[in-house]
């Protein structure tokens, strides 16, 4: 077989998919592409001997490609136009076009296969025609002109009618049949040759000739020899194939069953059997047992109903008899029952015989078990459309289910919601307890999902922890919520892994469409933005699109961009405002503090744009680039002669992100010769209580080089005074809203009391923060050895910074 390379053009991905595979099993070397620009440029760049073109391509059809390339490349290859229907006008075109083929598909890709097989198998026959000259010596046009002999028949096929007509010259009977019920009487294995030199013929108007045998209606096997040409119009379009069959050899038969074992093979893995005019099974090859479980002795005298399955369709067979009748011939996918009571798919094949009443005497039929191939196309069906873990659609499926859903809204002139949900957590417990767990999550999450939303509604999962949820014919845009909250009411039930109970929390987008947008981009690009504002809100929340939503998303993004350009032209700086020790009153150590100076905004606030570096990723950069100037900065202080400062850092939960972060910090320290115990880290207790414990491997490799761990605004959150004894803390800062307040509020004065106390004895340090006046430092100094506040000093630039220390400790 030469090694054709195929170019197919088909934009029904998975169908095409499967054609491409089963082609290149069968040795062909297929490239598929899904458009018409990306066929012409890989036309344009590779060399190709064969063309397959899907008749209804993307945006025109393919006579217009075809005129393309002609007109604009000067290239026309040999080509093979498929298309889902038969007509023979396009038929007519691809002929006058010079196509060598028009093959119609099948819904079953194996048979289209075939199809396709034979009309390839046409280029192949056609090139090793052009290149052997002892084939044309064999056969040319005017081989048809010489003297016909006597015993011969006149045969043509007329292509729009799609009939043939014999004409026995000796008697001149006329016998008109369709094509597909002479090619049904020709032995199977003459049946390639056969219609692929009559397909040559018709494509490429070159006289051909062939043996084949067929089987009348008369009880014999006649051998033919063929000789056949092409008549074509004035338009240059073929209108019939015509020639002279020669009679080579007749056989008659004496045994029926013999002459229909002709075209079937005993041999062969498909079941056959033969049944009588009161549709008795009277013969059955090997193949039926294997198949279908009934060995001889349990078969023959029966009726084929024993192989019909428990809902046999009636009606359907009925249509199939009458087609038989008219046909001689029928084939088609239907199940069998096994003996065991369990069903099987087959192709079966249907061939009859009729007396001489014209009275239906035998029929055979053929059975192809095609179970695995059945099974496999629903498996590859299941995994281009469904995701495996949960059995919910996919995004492809889910993309295909909103394209339909909303070209459905505005046929109805409705609305339509379309929900994102992202889970909290899952991370966490995908670390904590393990990926099994997670898939379990997962699962639950999609029980929950499902049994929340409507039977109308489509629950997918598009990757990760992240499902979206169509909702369509939405009476008035606030039903959706009644989804939501059904939604959530499902997560206040436990789940149950590994003897533990997880509790799923997550954060719901919701977009309305048309009123938020009329494309499915737009949609989804929505309904991001929304569940992003969700997450914001706290654990399960849901959170509408609005206009004034997607100005927020726009500044978010400007915002993103505007940091970037900061990184990179340096428009960020640190002040670092002192802590001192209320006993010396000199400067003990000082608290890092960013700050944006942007050159059209001026100094942005840190609330504003840290969470937004947090959620984009970009906290990562910022924080490195802030270890590594303090780390400079240290240094500078060494070189000035200044005394060893204590310099502590913000860090957010979101630096620690990265499971090996504490290698990358400890890193920037160590090229800048930095004593990591010359550093403290100051930490929000989320890393302890709302993440996952890598962190805490983090903190820990991180306070085993010597670095100092201080937990932030003390007492606002979670936290409590055992908090203290349970994870790893050198330094507690309590909030300066309780230093404000204590004066005047005894319960707080006790409460910050309490701390220092309790600090004190565990080896902890205390700093309150937001010292303003003498009053609140009075409270704090018999029991409180270090404060920070604007009593003592604002945050400050670096160069005032230093000057502020040496002032302070040299007094």
């Amino acid at each position: 077989m030469p090694d054709l390379n195929i170019l197919y053009l088909d934009n029904n991905g998975f169908f095409a998919s499967q054609v491409k595979m089963q082609l290149e099993w069968k040795g062909y070397r297929v490239t598929l592409k899904k458009c018409e620009q990306a066929f012409l440029t890989q036309i344009r760049y590779q060399s190709y001997d064969l063309l397959i073109i899907d008749f209804l391509t993307p945006k025109s059809n393919a006579f217009s490609l075809l005129g393309c390339l002609k007109e604009q490349y000067s290239i026309f290859l040999p080509t093979i136009i498929v298309s889902a229907e038969t007509d023979y006008r396009l038929v007519s075109k691809a002929i006058q076009l010079g196509c060598m083929d028009y093959v119609q598909k099948d819904s079953l890709v194996k048979n289209f296969v075939d199809q396709l097989s034979f009309s390839i198998y046409q280029k192949i026959d056609k090139l090793q025609a052009s290149t052997t000259q002892v084939k044309k010596q064999q056969f040319s046009p005017e081989h048809l002109t010489k003297k016909i002999p006597n015993n011969t028949v006149n045969w043509e096929y007329f292509l729009l009618k799609d009939v043939v007509q014999w004409v026995f010259p000796q008697n001149s009977i006329k016998s008109t049949l369709s094509y597909d019920e002479f090619t049904s009487k020709i032995h199977l294995e003459d049946l390639a040759r056969v219609k692929t030199q009559n397909n040559i013929c018709l494509f490429s108007q070159e006289p051909v000739e062939y043996d084949f045998r067929y089987l009348s209606d008369v009880n014999r096997v006649t051998t033919y020899h063929a000789q056949i040409k092409a008549e074509m119009d004035s338009y240059g379009v073929v209108k019939r194939l015509y020639g002279y069959l020669q009679i080579l050899s007749t056989q008659v038969l004496s045994d029926q069953n013999l002459r229909l074992k002709l075209s079937f093979l005993d041999n062969t893995a498909d079941a056959v059997f033969i049944a009588d005019a009161e549709k008795r099974i009277i013969s059955i090859n090997n193949a039926f047992t294997t198949i279908s479980g009934y060995s001889e002795q349990e078969s023959l005298k029966k009726r084929t109903d024993i192989i019909n399955p428990p809902l046999f369709n009636n009606e359907f067979f009925n249509q199939v008899a009458d087609k038989l009748k008219n046909n001689n011939f029928w084939q088609g996918e239907v199940l069998i029952r096994h003996r065991d009571g369990h069903t099987i798919p087959v192709w079966q094949s249907i061939y009859i015989l009729k007396d001489a009443a014209g009275n239906i005497s035998q029929s055979i039929s053929v059975l192809r078990d095609i179970s695995e191939q059945k099974a496999y196309e629903e498996l590859i069906q299941f995994q281009a459309n469904y995701d495996a873990l949960t059995q919910l659609p996919n995004r492809t499926l889910f993309l295909d289910r909103l394209t339909n859903a909303v070209k459905l809204t505005k046929r109805n002139d409705s609305r339509l919601a379309l929900m994102l949900l992202d889970l909290n957590k899952f991370k966490w417990i995908n670390d904590t307890l393990g990926h099994h767990a997670g898939d379990i999550l997962l699962q639950e999450t999609a029980n929950k999902l499902k049994a929340a939303v409507r039977n109308s509604d489509t629950v997918a999962r598009l990757g990760g922890d992240e499902f979206s949820i169509i909702v369509p014919e939405l009476e008035k845009t606030t039903d959706v919520e009644l989804i939501a909250r059904k939604i959530f009411k499902e997560f206040k039930q436990p789940i149950i892994i590994d003897q533990q109970e997880v509790f799923i929390s997550g954060s719901i987008g919701i977009t309305i469409f048309p009123d938020d947008g009329t494309d499915i981009d737009t949609l989804q690009k929505n309904a991001d933005s929304a569940m992003y504002m969700a997450k914001n809100k706290g654990r399960n929340s849901y959170y509408y699109y609005t206009r004034a939503l997607q100005h927020e998303t726009e500044k978010r993004l400007k915002l993103i961009d505007d940091m970037r350009s900061a990184m990179k032209n340096q428009e960020f700086s640190l002040h670092y405002q002192p802590i001192i020790d209320v006993m010396t009153h000199k400067v003990a150590s000082a608290e890092t503090l960013l700050r944006w100076n942007h050159p059209q905004l001026g100094y942005i606030p840190l609330n504003d744009f840290i969470p937004v570096a947090e959620d984009s990723g970009l906290i990562r950069e910022i924080g490195n680039w802030v270890i590594d100037k303090v780390a400079g900065n240290i240094q500078r202080w060494t070189a000035l002669g200044l005394p060893p400062l204590q310099i502590s850092l913000n860090q957010s939960v979101a630096e620690y992100s990265l499971s090996e972060c504490h290698v990358e910090w400890l890193d920037i320290l160590k090229k800048k010769q930095t004593p990591p115990g010359s550093i403290t880290f100051e930490i929000s207790e989320k890393v302890f209580i709302k993440e996952k414990n890598n962190y805490l491997n983090s903190i820990e490799q991180l306070k085993q080089q010597g670095i100092q761990i201080s937990l932030d605004s003390f007492g606002t959150g979670y936290s409590s005074l055992s908090f203290l004894k349970k994870f790893p803390v050198d330094v507690i800062k309590i909030d300066r809203s309780f230093i404000h307040s204590m004066t005047d509020d005894s319960t707080n004065a006790i409460f910050v009391e309490m701390i220092i106390i309790l600090a004190n004895k565990l080896g902890i340090k205390v700093i309150a923060t937001g010292v303003e006046n003498q009053k609140q430092l009075a409270f704090l100094n018999n029991q409180c050895r270090y404060a920070q506040g604007y009593y003592f000093s604002k945050p400050l630039p670096l160069n005032e910074f230093e000057n502020f220390v040496k002032v302070k400790n040299q007094a």
